[in-house]
């Protein structure tokens, strides 16, 4: 017996569900904050498909910077960014999220994990040593980067 699904390509290709506007919002707002403040340390970006098992692409993640060589650049990225970043969408939970920083991420030698939750305004970060931190207000900060970036500029655009 074959159960109908609507997944989309998107969703079956990047193994995620597909983003809606909050979601696209606070990629761009995290992104841009990020390369404002840190580029001249880091790399950040945008929806790179990892080299794990199965294949993964977080919304974000955060390299050392380095110049990055056309002629030799593969399909799946198999360097671990430092810091991968998920954004959680409304079908997806953050147990889902996580499990992907412990099972795919950290094994491939990522070192933090955030969790973007929108409905609370709120970012979680799993370190690879299991500490969780969690930010709703004031200053988030990742000890591994020492990014550190207010809560209020990362959801300055939602109500």
């Amino acid at each position: 017996m074959t159960v109908a699904t609507n997944i989309s390509e998107y969703e079956i290709e990047r193994n995620k569900p597909m983003p809606n506007r909050i979601h696209g919002v606070i990629q761009l707002d995290l992104g841009f904050l990020l390369k404002l403040n840190y580029q001249k340390k880091y790399q950040i970006s945008s929806e790179v498909s990892l080299a794990t098992v199965p294949s993964s692409t977080p919304d974000l993640a955060i390299f050392p910077k380095k110049k990055l060589n056309l002629k030799t650049i593969k399909a799946k990225e198999e360097e671990a960014p430092i810091t991968t970043i998920e954004i959680q969408s409304p079908s997806q939970s953050i147990e889902e999220l996580q499990h992907k920083a412990w099972n795919l991420y950290f094994p491939m030698g990522v070192q933090s994990a955030w969790i973007v939750i929108p409905s609370l305004k709120a970012v979680k970060i799993l370190l690879a040593d299991d500490t969780e931190l969690f930010f709703n207000s004031g200053k988030l900060k990742d000890p591994t980067t020492n990014i550190e970036i207010d809560t209020k500029e990362i959801f300055e655009n939602m109500v």
